[in-house]
């Protein structure tokens, strides 16, 4: 079964307040799509640490010398 018949079958059995309220579903639906533009492809990031131009240092795991008193 297609889409189309599937809606069309569950149509069929509904009382006429939810109908209209399909309708303006669907209208409302067509005003705000418009077929004429294309999707634009979703930006694809490289994740952490991927910008250009930064370095991460050798040591970056290392503790920081600021919190020596905190350490055990």
């Amino acid at each position: 079964m297609t889409i189309q018949q599937l809606i069309i079958s569950e149509v069929a059995h509904q009382p006429e307040p939810l109908l209209r309220e399909l309708w303006h579903y669907l209208k409302f639906l067509k005003s705000t799509s418009d077929e004429t533009t294309p999707v634009s492809q979703p930006v694809i990031r490289k994740g952490y640490g991927s910008v250009p131009g930064i370095v991460l240092a050798d040591d970056f795991d290392s503790p920081l010398a600021e919190f020596a008193d905190y350490r055990p």
